[in-house]
């Protein structure tokens, strides 16, 4: 009985920490893109994507690492946005690779640091894209090389709690019609005139056989 006892306020113990951890209705952080979904867009034109966070605590620093499709989009610039660096100074870093497709870009509180991080939602940064050809590509965020810290006791901490978006870019201009590429719509072409042309051979074939049985 009196084991039961302790198991019964061990497992209070634990429930009434893991509650202090983590209060009722507490809010996940969010990564965002704004907009999510972007669609014809001339091929040499470009259009810029808002990386948003939502719902976040004391954020120190953040970094993020995008892929997408180097053949259709191409990244022309990344700008940080004001919801770090309207707190405190920021180091702010960004490497684009257009060869392979990848972006990382990030900031972080330049020392001496602030009391208290950047809480809310607000903007982390600007990316500009360059469109190279019709297609589409997913913008696409690695959750691996994507990060959220804050501080606690003079030490860096990962947020571990947030989730991602994915965007997406569409773009049917590509020298074609209605959104068909232009290869494809030759290729019917090709194939319509071909089907006409045994069609009409065939009529042709099968009318004299006709009217010689008329006469008989």
């Amino acid at each position: 009985m009196e084991t039961k006892k302790k198991l019964a306020l061990y497992f209070l113990v634990c429930l009434m920490t893991f509650t202090a951890a983590r209060p009722v209705g507490a809010a996940t952080a969010r990564l965002t893109l704004e907009p999510s979904q972007v669609e014809d867009v001339a091929t040499g034109a470009t259009f810029s994507i808002n990386v948003n966070i939502a719902d976040v605590s004391d954020l120190y620093g953040w970094q993020i690492n995008m892929t997408f499709n180097p053949q259709v989009l191409n990244v022309e610039s990344v700008t940080e946005g004001s919801f770090l660096n309207q707190l405190n100074e920021t180091i702010f870093i960004k490497k684009i690779e257009n060869s392979g497709g990848f972006l990382g870009a990030s900031a972080i509180f330049n020392v001496p640091y602030p009391e208290h991080g950047a809480s809310g939602s607000g903007l982390l940064c600007t990316i500009t894209f360059v469109v190279m050809s019709g297609g589409s590509s997913v913008i696409k965020f690695n959750t691996v090389g994507t990060k959220l810290n804050t501080i606690i006791g003079g030490n860096r901490v990962s947020i571990t709690d947030f989730t991602t978006a994915d965007g997406a870019f569409g773009n049917p201009e590509s020298g074609g019609l209605g959104g068909f590429p232009l290869e494809y719509i030759l290729v019917i072409v090709v194939v319509v005139v071909v089907a006409v042309g045994i069609a009409l051979f065939l009529l042709r074939r099968s009318r004299p056989k006709s009217r010689r049985a008329m006469r008989s």
